[in-house]
């Protein structure tokens, strides 16, 4: 089963989450930006994927048609372990990390799901998962507001729909306590920092929120990979750390967890390496006794083979296993109708069909695809 073609497809959907368009790379992102890949053999056999790529979608997607494209046409589609490593031993001159990254996990995600097809299989049965895996329960992961009354209002809003927990992108006190105040006690709570402080000021940040009682206290330090700051703050301010969606391939993961960093672990499968490296990372954290909650605000291909990873992960749909995130906003149109919504209470179905379990929908495709 040899690879014939591997296409690139960005997709722009408006969305609406109640706030101030957010910036990424020193720009404001107006729409959800999605890039499919889609890899299609010599039999006809098509597999779906998805690149990280908010506000760097032209470079990934140069990379793709440049790079990884031109090593894996004639290449055995079933073969995938070979060519991820292939793909990151012929293109580590680029960098290991970042955008080179987000284009093999990409391609590693549509060799996945040509695998689950190839088997009859959905991706998380394919993995070991049940047959019927139960609901995942999600968190709905707020975009950065600056406003505690924004805060308080839309935490309640999505308390009502039925979410366990919250996560916020804040780092202001005042939002995050307007955010405590208006869940009340005993619902998880987290804050997504993206890594402004200095290992100084994030001891005292931490020190100060830790009134709110958060469930996790993410990124708070820049860079995000100095581990060894992290497993210092952790320890000394008793406040639980994750990190992780910036990390790519499982030996920065090892790096991290060795260091005792975290207690909680955030691969992004659209940016780790891809269903492969995702997998590693799981062995990685269970023999760390380390908790693993993947990054998951996209709403492509890279969601769906999100949900089949957890369904297969230990303790998937039970106390104290994962949950999947949820970015808290309201889309135009979405390629997976059923499946990007909570099927209840904060808890999202996962697809049972073969591969990443669901097609994409192909007037979505056309509809909302970027003009070359």
């Amino acid at each position: 089963m040899k690879i014939a073609r591997i296409e690139t497809i960005p997709l722009a959907i408006p969305h609406e989450h109640g706030g101030p368009p957010p910036a990424w790379g020193g720009q404001a992102w107006q729409g959800l930006s999605i890039l499919l890949v889609r890899v299609e053999t010599e039999e006809g056999a098509t597999g779906w994927g998805e690149a990280f790529s908010y506000n760097c979608m032209a470079a990934v997607e140069a990379v793709i048609e440049g790079t990884v494209a031109p090593i894996l046409i004639g290449r055995d589609a079933t073969d995938i372990a070979a060519l991820n490593r292939d793909l990151q031993q012929a293109l580590h001159l680029f960098g290991r990390y970042g955008i080179t990254m987000f284009a093999i996990s990409a391609v590693d995600i549509a060799l996945w799901d040509l695998a689950g097809k190839r088997a009859g299989l959905p991706l998380g049965q394919l993995l070991g998962g049940p047959a019927s895996p139960p609901p995942v329960p999600g968190y709905a992961s707020l975009f950065k507001y600056r406003d505690p009354a924004l805060v308080a209002e839309t935490t309640r809003a999505a308390l009502a729909e039925g979410y366990p927990a919250i996560k916020l992108h804040e780092t202001g006190e005042p939002e995050i306590a307007a955010a405590r105040a208006a869940l009340g006690d005993g619902v998880p709570l987290c804050t997504d920092t993206n890594c402004p402080w200095t290992p100084a000021e994030a001891l005292g940040m931490a020190r100060r929120l830790k009134t709110y009682d958060l469930h996790w206290l993410e990124e708070p330090i820049f860079p995000p990979e100095d581990f060894a700051a992290l497993a210092r703050l952790q320890r000394e301010s008793g406040v639980d750390l994750a990190c992780g969606e910036n990390a790519c391939t499982a030996f920065e993961f090892r790096r991290m967890l060795d260091a005792g960093a975290v207690r909680y672990v955030q691969p992004s499968v659209t940016k780790v390496g891809g269903v492969t490296e995702f997998l590693k990372v799981v062995t990685l954290a269970e023999g760390a006794g380390v908790t693993v909650m993947p990054h998951s605000p996209y709403f492509g291909p890279g969601w769906l083979a999100t949900l089949q990873l957890i369904a297969a992960m230990p303790l998937a749909g039970g106390p104290g296993g994962p949950w999947v995130e949820r970015f808290y906003t309201r889309l135009e149109a979405t390629l997976y109708p059923g499946f990007v919504s909570p099927a209840r209470d904060g808890h999202f179905a996962v697809p049972t069909g073969p591969g990443l379990g669901a097609e994409p929908d192909a007037d979505v495709i056309r509809d909302y695809r970027v003009p070359a």
